[in-house]
């Protein structure tokens, strides 16, 4: 399963909000559960980012959001925004063999 996150972030916290999740990024890609964990900054909006994620299970999903690095990019993050997050699910669609 992907989930797909979009954030807004205030100006002025942008460089905050970066380091944040790139530290984050680095530590979620080492976990077992983990297909992918990509970050975007939108070139016509540098306040607007992507977080697209792919794990394994809805297990996996569950263990990232208890692991410390998870908690403290929240604890982090979360003052950075200038308004709601947009997520979404996604699951693959595949051609018949």
């Amino acid at each position: 399963m992907f989930k797909s996150v979009t954030l807004y972030v205030k100006s002025e916290k942008i460089d905050e909000f970066i380091e944040a999740t790139l530290e984050n990024q680095r530590s979620s890609r080492m976990e077992e559960g983990i297909l992918c964990f990509d970050f975007f900054q939108c070139k016509d909006d540098l306040t607007r980012f992507l977080l697209h994620e792919g794990y394994k299970t809805e297990e996996a999903v569950e263990a990232h959001m208890k692991t410390e690095h998870y908690k403290k990019w929240v604890g982090t993050a979360e003052h950075c925004f200038s308004g709601p997050r947009e997520r979404a699910i996604y699951i693959p669609v595949e051609a018949e063999k």
